[in-house]
């Protein structure tokens, strides 16, 4: 159980890296099972990296084990993203952060729970002489009864297939462009998502007119993002309707739903909780200046 580590001093974790997804999915088995929603960008990314070691240059994970070697947390850094801390474990990023400045690595940022993310770059800062270029908070929901539209949106929901590639594959870049995130090949993101099945279409006259996706599921919960719709055709309501239509698909088959959500974005919070999605609180994600 995590709490039994709640008082212990940095001093008493040992930091192991790990560039193999396939130790570090082992390493993050139990915290996996026991948290799968603070862990399922963790899930996603290194089961991806299985299937296409290229995905990302340079992923690499540190296991922060007690004394006993039992892992309390596993954090990630698939650069250029800033280094992911999936939960706050009292001491384990403060024990990161010392050894990343032990052995001389830098990283272009952090996110996680705000406790975690204090936690490390009072740590990491002074010390790396590094300055917080950027900060951004993070919702984190997840949908405890059925999603449900409240208010009636003309359409159809569908899957994208093959001659849906095209369209995703632009919407992806258009999504990315206004999040600010970054994808490595926006093509390859789209036929992914589109060859394990997880692209959903809103269609309206047989014209798309949104789209969002899922994550595999890992620990039961699934993880509904790209979320997207042309600013010509917002207002109608089609991206609350695909991410209500995906959700409760994803629910069918017996998956628990989370989204992470911008906060500076209270348009589509309000939105989600209108379908039904429950706050459960907040990330921060910083980013760093060269240094």
């Amino acid at each position: 159980m995590l709490c039994q580590h709640a008082d212990m001093r940095e001093s008493e974790w040992h930091v192991r890296p790990v560039t193999d997804p396939s130790v570090a999915i082992d390493c993050a088995a139990d915290l996996v099972d026991a948290n799968p929603v603070a862990y399922s960008v963790f899930s996603t990314v290194a089961a991806s990296l299985l299937k296409e070691p290229t995905r990302f240059s340079g992923a690499h994970w540190w296991a922060v084990e007690d004394l006993s070697g039992q892992p309390a947390l596993v954090a990630m850094q698939t650069p250029p993203h800033p280094l992911h801390l999936p939960q706050h474990v009292p001491g384990a990023a403060a024990a990161i952060a010392d050894h990343l400045l032990a052995d001389g690595e830098r990283v272009t940022g952090v996110n996680g729970p705000k406790d975690a993310v204090d936690e490390f770059v009072d740590r990491y800062l002074p010390a790396s002489g590094a300055r917080v270029r950027g900060r951004e908070g993070i919702g984190v929901y997840d949908l405890p009864g059925r999603a449900y539209l409240p208010w009636p949106v003309q359409g159809d929901l569908r899957l994208a297939g093959e001659a849906d590639v095209a369209l995703v594959t632009s919407w992806v870049s258009a999504f990315m462009l206004e999040t600010g995130d970054h994808l490595n090949d926006p093509e390859a993101t789209a036929r992914r998502q589109i060859g394990i099945g997880k692209v959903s279409l809103w269609v309206v006259d047989g014209r798309p007119v949104a789209m969002c996706w899922a994550s595999h599921a890992f620990g039961g919960v699934v993880r509904v993002s790209g979320v997207y719709t042309p600013r010509e055709l917002r207002g109608h309501g089609y991206a609350s309707a695909v991410v209500a239509g995906a959700s409760r698909r994803e629910q069918e088959q017996g998956h628990i739903c989370m989204l992470y959500t911008q906060l500076a974005n209270p348009t589509s919070n309000k939105i989600y909780q209108a379908i039904g999605y429950r706050h459960l609180g907040d990330d921060v994600r910083l980013t760093f200046e060269a240094h």
